[in-house]
């Protein structure tokens, strides 16, 4: 049984998670309920704007409180909270194919991947389907990470009224 919360108080609490990516470019923060959302997304009743990433000038990812959107230039796909399985840093699941290559050029790349969190991630549903992102700023991926582990969590727990 899920407990009855406010979607307010569900997207405050998300908000905490991730309010250490403030003033960060790129990350878009919805603190009112009156802030219009420019995106073409028909949102839920009980569902709220949380943040809103760019990946790109066309690619951009908004987190609700109840679900997360993969806005492409001309298509939407939404991402159910409750379906969400796991969220992968592809670098590091096939790093080791790179680094059996033994190809220096290769592995300085993958390195600096590695080092600076960017690169390919891939968000997995429980249908064994994904959606592959390319990040090219820490910044973005230690929020999409951080947002995604604690929606995970709010939507198992909670029931937005």
């Amino acid at each position: 049984m899920k407990i009855k919360k406010k979607k307010e108080h569900i997207r405050k609490q998300i908000l905490l998670k991730i309010k250490y990516y403030r003033n960060s470019r790129g990350i878009t923060f919805f603190e009112n309920s009156n802030e219009l959302n420019n995106e073409k997304v028909k949102l839920e009743s009980n569902e709220l704007e949380v943040v809103v990433i760019n990946l790109s000038r066309q690619k951009r990812v908004l987190l609700t409180t109840k679900n997360i959107y993969y806005l492409n230039k001309n298509s939407v796909r939404k991402i159910v909270g409750y379906n969400i399985e796991r969220f992968d840093y592809m670098e590091f699941v096939n790093g080791e194919k790179i680094i059996e290559e033994k190809s220096r050029l290769k592995t300085f790349w993958l390195r600096f991947k590695i080092n600076f969190r960017i690169g390919t991630y891939r968000i997995i549903e429980r249908n064994n389907s994904f959606i592959e992102l390319k990040i090219w700023k820490t910044n973005l991926a230690d929020c999409l990470n951080d947002g995604i582990k604690k929606l995970k969590f709010v939507v198992t727990k909670y029931e937005g009224i």
